[in-house]
């Protein structure tokens, strides 16, 4: 069983590598950064798998240029992983709190995972703020897999099989909303989503580089986003899909 870990970061977000990789050094947890792709200040007719027509009548609005880069990002890590030998990959964000017993935790649910492949899963999500539609798998060392059928919108950290990756490869190369947006429906409906309780990870709380973006060009990030009437309105709807599916497979 062989397992990479990408930390992706932007090129001169420095504290922040210095912060993530000093956490990930003192937990023991080897990885390699991923250098994420800046979209800050692009024209959104910069990015050929961008779809506006279909982010409009989804979300009612438009992606910033800066949630296209994360996705990219996102994409970019899968793309990578499975041109290696490696059965597992874990994917970090750079604005991460790793929390007690990372590496033992990771170790145990990665151990597991592999001796039962039974499950069938696309990603864990290791940083979920609570559970909601989900069913416990087992507990292991103080902690529980179970199966994320709402799956949590936090992306700082996940594991990805290969079979997710390939999917999400597939499936996921023209950009319609936001990357952990995508991963929540995209989960919810096929029911391949995992997460653990206790999290492992959280976001660390250091500005993000999307809004400090905003802030510094002195424009509200809705009018970035060009929000139609429409926006509450779909958003809602997509909420209640997504919990349709979970639902769905909650009482299956």
């Amino acid at each position: 069983m062989k397992v990479v870990t990408y930390l992706i970061n932007l090129e001169g977000s420095d504290q922040r590598l210095a912060n993530a990789t000093a956490q990930l050094q003192q937990a023991g947890w080897a990885f390699s950064r991923f250098p994420a792709y800046d979209g800050r200040g692009k024209a959104l007719s910069e990015f050929e798998d961008y779809d506006d027509v279909a982010a409009q009548k989804i979300l009612g609005r438009s992606l910033i240029s800066s949630e296209l880069g994360c996705y990219l990002s996102h994409y970019g890590c899968a793309k990578k992983f499975l041109e290696t030998d490696a059965d597992y990959l874990v994917v970090l964000e750079d604005d991460i709190q790793v929390l007690p017993n990372f590496k033992q935790n990771l170790n145990s649910l990665i151990n597991y995972l592999d001796q039962h492949k039974e499950l069938e899963w696309y990603v864990v999500n290791l940083a979920a703020k609570k559970k909601k539609l989900a069913k416990d798998i087992v507990q292991i060392d103080g902690y529980t897999i179970w199966h994320a059928y709402y799956f949590p919108i936090r992306g700082v950290g996940l594991v990805w099989s290969r079979a997710g990756a390939e999917a999400f490869v597939e499936l996921g190369k023209t950009m319609q909303v936001p990357v952990d947006i995508f991963f929540q429906s995209w989960l919810s409906k096929n029911g391949k989503g995992l997460g653990v309780w206790q999290p492992f990870v959280q976001p660390a709380g250091i500005d993000s580089d999307i809004l400090g973006t905003v802030a510094t060009q002195g424009i509200k990030r809705k009018a970035l986003e060009n929000r139609s009437a429409s926006h509450g309105f779909k958003k809602q709807k997509r909420m209640w899909r997504d919990r349709f599916y979970a639902i769905r497979h909650l009482l299956s």
